[in-house]
């Protein structure tokens, strides 16, 4: 794989990381996660561009390889926070935040940062072929929350958020096997 592929998505998932949108709504919610597909589809064709600018030498490929992965870890940890975010404030799921449950500061930041654990170490899986464990890491965290899924609603969100939180990682981890693969 030629390294200069990765390097408009990389550009793209530190500018996004960095400084994130910040979602206030349905609407907003809707339109984020279809301009994230579109600035993705544009990094990977103007990557495409870019790798036929230049033939790197056979020594200076390996950099490409720690970019891409670099550069997915990032994303479905970094990026993920504000796309499964929005995945929550999509109109048709109206569902509630955790910030208008009364939640702490801490207790956000906890959840947030579990989420970019688990969507990394579920890309790791992935990235190995080990796709069915991936299942043990939802059974454990829905094993943690055991007592607070008998409520409905937090049961509802904490299922649709813990979901598409695993697709992010797994399309990315299957989106990375498969660039890995070309090169």
């Amino acid at each position: 794989m030629n390294p200069l592929f990765v390097v408009p998505l990389l550009a793209y998932t530190l500018a996004a990381t960095l400084w994130p949108a910040q979602v206030d709504g349905h609407r907003r919610a809707a339109t984020l996660l279809l301009w994230e597909a579109v600035f993705v589809i544009i990094a990977l064709v103007a990557g495409t561009y870019f790798a036929r600018l230049a033939k790197p030498s056979l020594d200076g490929l390996w950099w490409g390889r720690v970019a891409l992965l670099a550069t997915g870890y990032l994303y479905v940890s970094g990026r993920g926070v504000v796309l499964i975010r929005s995945v929550l404030e999509l109109p048709t799921l109206q569902m509630r935040r955790d910030e208008d449950r009364t939640a702490g500061a801490i207790e956000i930041a906890r959840g947030r940062a579990i989420g970019a654990l688990e969507r990394a170490l579920a890309l790791t899986l992935v990235l190995l072929g080990e796709y069915s464990a991936v299942g043990w890491i939802i059974a454990a965290k829905a094993l943690a929350r055991f007592k607070a899924l008998e409520d409905r609603e937090f049961a509802e969100y904490f299922l649709i958020g813990t979901l598409a939180s695993f697709l992010l990682a797994v399309l990315a981890g299957i989106g990375i096997r498969i660039l890995l693969k070309q090169g």
